[in-house]
């Protein structure tokens, strides 16, 4: 007897003979007929006698039945009937649609009740005056309009989340979250209800937690009258100062700052998306900002990139060569970036300009900074050193001082900075002093090893006309070899000019065997730096 009753179409009567002899069975309960014989006595092709059958009719077992509603299974073809072990303690087609159904409702019924926790919670608001890019600085003017400015990521006045947008509204999710956290923290924008429910961290009990996901929430800008013309007006405000020659005198203060956010941004994530593909994950963290932006000083964007591609393959070699995890591989990259960034400037490398990958397009604020306001040909190129809108002669004018005041400023720098002690300064410039025109006691503040101190020695060299060569590091190193009671750990040549390729690879090759003393290198640029953080030395040595 056969374990199932074959059930046919009624409109498809005319096929019961083929459907009656496809489901034949013997006593053993082995299928009567082959499906080649059915073919050639039906005149179909073979191929096609399951699939007239299974259209036509099928067969309900009287053995295997639904778990939930004890209705027999049904089964379309022979394979499925022999297969039919897999239909134990499972349920049948109707049942399951039916507690997808429930499901889905309940999911319904699940986000209406969220979403009205979040109408309450949010409520569309008027404050007394839609923001104006005037009175906002650069920073949150330009992020504001990256937020609005691409109608197609808007709705009647609301943000498409982030996450969700086609363009990029900042080069890395790390500083998109920064500046929609900086407009929401400034009262600029807030949280649409229309936000989806999964934009929001719940407790348990199904109310709202203090938590939610910036990057997925939708957002209106504050200020009175419908949400599209709150956004219309702001961007009309923007777009009469956005040019870099109608921007508020503060801006200009306020300019190499943000573009050093966002250039570090690019870089960031040009160099995750390289090491990617190389085969290697990476997060960046503190020091790769460190790292960028004391390159972003001397350096395009575009130049960075070329120390980036390098310092990417290099990683993705080291990790083949050495058979090191991938992860101390792809940090390893930070590390030469550094590198080969302080060798190319103190060697004066003419270091090649990388264009932007196709794959990794601009992002919204990117383009309405570098291209929009800047109006650059080649932003890829634009290096801060030479920045238009700086102020004229931001560079320093060493040729204001002489080598006595050159001494005299270090002197005062050393005296001023934390962690120098017992600062001295030879009063006799170019005397024979065996290479020490200023000494001091460094500190070294350890909470658990505790602390130590090192003797250091600065040489001056106020070299404008010739750098720094290898012979007059050698000719420094024995000049201070004849103090030795006690003698100094550390020899910083402090030079208001460059070093030579040799004089680099001098002192590395020096430091690398542990010579004592080390020698450290301030040079042109390295000074500019520090001495950018005390304005009061600039002024009072006229260096600008």
């Amino acid at each position: 007897m056969p374990g199932f009753e074959v059930e046919i179409d009624p409109e498809h009567q005319h096929l019961s003979e083929i459907c009656s002899a496809y489901w034949a069975t013997r006593e053993d309960g082995s299928f009567a007929h082959a499906v080649k014989d059915l073919a050639d006595t039906f005149g179909y092709p073979s191929y096609k006698v399951s699939k007239v059958v299974s259209e036509a009719c099928y067969a309900r077992s009287a053995e295997l039945c639904c778990s939930e509603c004890g209705e027999g299974f049904i089964f379309r073809s022979r394979a499925q009937w022999t297969s039919s072990a897999r239909y134990v303690d499972r349920r049948c087609q109707t049942c399951v649609e039916a507690e997808q159904q429930r499901q889905a409702e309940q999911r319904k019924r699940a986000d209406a009740a969220r979403a009205a926790v979040i109408r309450d919670h949010f409520p569309v608001v008027e404050d007394e005056s839609t923001p104006r890019a005037e009175d906002l600085d650069m920073q949150e003017a330009f992020a504001l309009a990256a937020l609005l400015e691409d109608a197609e990521e808007l709705s009647r006045g609301v943000t498409a989340p982030i996450a969700q947008r086609t363009d990029r509204f900042t080069p890395t999710t790390e500083y998109d979250v920064k500046l929609l956290s900086l407009l929401r923290d400034s009262g600029l924008v807030q949280l649409h209800p229309s936000s989806s429910p999964e934009s929001f961290v719940w407790n348990d009990d199904g109310s709202l937690s203090d938590s939610f996901y910036p990057t997925h929430g939708a957002y209106y800008l504050t200020g009175r009258g419908s949400l599209d013309d709150r956004v219309d007006d702001y961007l009309k405000s923007f777009g009469k100062i956005s040019s870099r020659s109608s921007w508020p005198d503060r801006w200009v203060e306020q300019f190499p700052s943000f573009w050093l956010d966002v250039a570090v941004a690019e870089c960031k994530a040009y160099l995750v998306n390289m090491l990617k593909r190389h085969g290697l994950e990476f997060a960046p963290g503190q020091k790769t900002d460190d790292v960028f932006r004391r390159a972003l000083k001397w350096y395009s964007i575009g130049q960075v990139f070329y120390f980036i591609w390098r310092a990417a393959k290099e990683s993705a070699a080291y990790r083949v060569r050495e058979k090191v995890p991938a992860k101390q591989a792809a940090n390893s990259a930070v590390t030469r970036i550094s590198a080969d960034v302080d060798r190319a400037y103190a060697q004066g490398w003419q270091v090649s300009v990388y264009r932007r990958d196709s794959r990794l397009p601009l992002s919204t604020l990117s383009h309405l900074l570098f291209v929009r306001s800047l109006d650059l040909d080649d932003p890829m190129a634009y290096s801060p050193i030479d920045l238009p809108v700086r102020r004229p002669g931001l560079e320093l004018a060493w040729s204001n001082v002489d080598s006595g005041a050159f001494e005299r400023l270090i002197f005062q720098l050393v005296v001023e900075t934390d962690g120098y002690e017992n600062v001295d300064w030879l009063m006799h410039t170019n005397a024979p002093d065996h290479g020490r025109d200023v000494s001091a006691t460094r500190l070294r503040r350890d909470p658990l090893s505790g602390h130590s101190s090192q003797r250091v020695a600065i040489q001056c060299k106020h070299w404008l006309s010739r750098p720094v060569r290898d012979v007059d590091v050698s000719s420094a190193i024995v000049s201070i070899g004849h103090w030795q009671d006690p003698p100094f750990d550390v020899l910083v040549i402090a030079t208001s000019g460059r070093f030579t390729t040799d004089a680099v690879a001098w002192i590395e090759r020096h430091n690398a065997r542990g010579g004592r003393p080390s020698i450290e290198v301030w040079n042109d640029a390295r000074l500019e730096a520090l001495l950018s953080e005390r304005p009061h030395l600039i002024r009072s040595y006229e260096l600008r």
